[in-house]
């Protein structure tokens, strides 16, 4: 027999079997965007199958949010019911209304309802700047509906909180809900994170908040002009759930995050 063709034929039909090396749980609070199927779309050829709910977010207001957030354990258990093997909470401004300790009271919170390996988009965020080795951050952030900075100014404490340095913040200031968010040109995100590396050229990295402007191409653009790593909501959520279900698989052209597996 031929084992060279076997081994092809096999690996083709593996590849055609919906999450044959693990399957993820993902909640958004808003509605999903294109950004995320590009990603489940790469992941998927991987063999990692992705199943979303969301949670029908569209202003990140605190109000919004508290009107949205009591689905979240209904969510979280319709995915573990389904088969779901990992469950991440996605979108930051969901967990950073409460404080620094709120995010490991969710994933405690999830865990307990799936049974399941849990954990929150920023949680995974501080495991990959420890991973990456970034103790120096910038932020860029599209801005928040209202017009404030409250969220960037959130974030900011919460990974000073946790030990890292915030050393510049560059926000787009959109007064846009979250489709309005991902029709913010492309450029736009590269240009404010180079703007910031240049000012702050000590950084260590940079963190991408909101996972549906900018995508892959910038993060591939910035890494690659100034050899920093880019940390991109909600990605980090893929590479713990690829940590969780021990799938020790570097990926190339995702980010050096991945490179990391």
């Amino acid at each position: 027999m031929d084992y060279t063709q076997f081994n092809t034929q096999f690996d083709s039909q593996m590849r055609a079997t919906w999450g044959w090396r693990g399957v993820i749980g993902y909640i958004s609070p808003a509605v999903v965007l294109s950004y995320g199927a590009e990603y489940d779309y790469k992941f998927g050829q991987l063999g990692l199958g992705t199943m979303q709910i969301t949670l029908g977010l569209v202003h990140a207001t605190d109000d919004n949010l508290g009107r949205v957030l009591p689905g979240l354990d209904m969510a979280a258990k319709a995915l573990a019911d389904q088969g779901a093997q990992f469950v991440c909470l996605g979108g930051p401004p969901a967990t950073l209304v409460d404080g620094v300790d709120h995010n490991v009271l969710i994933k405690k919170r999830l865990e307990e309802i799936t049974k399941l390996p849990c954990t929150t988009a920023l949680l995974a965020t501080i495991d990959a700047f420890h991973a990456l080795k970034m103790k120096k951050i910038i932020i860029v952030e599209p801005g928040s509906s209202d017009g404030l900075d409250i969220w960037a100014v959130r974030m900011k404490k919460y990974f000073e909180d946790n030990g890292f340095k915030v050393v510049n913040t560059r926000s787009a200031r959109s007064k846009t809900t979250t489709l309005g968010k991902a029709k913010l040109p492309m450029d736009l995100p590269y240009n404010l994170a180079k703007e910031a590396i240049l000012e702050t050229p000590d950084a260590d990295g940079i963190y991408m908040a909101c996972g549906v402007w900018g995508g892959p191409p910038v993060v591939q653009r910035l890494e690659a002009e100034f050899g920093k790593p880019v940390v991109f909501d909600d990605t980090q959520c893929y590479w713990a759930a690829m940590k969780a279900l021990n799938i020790r698989l570097p990926v190339k052209g995702l980010g050096k995050l991945f490179e990391t597996m």
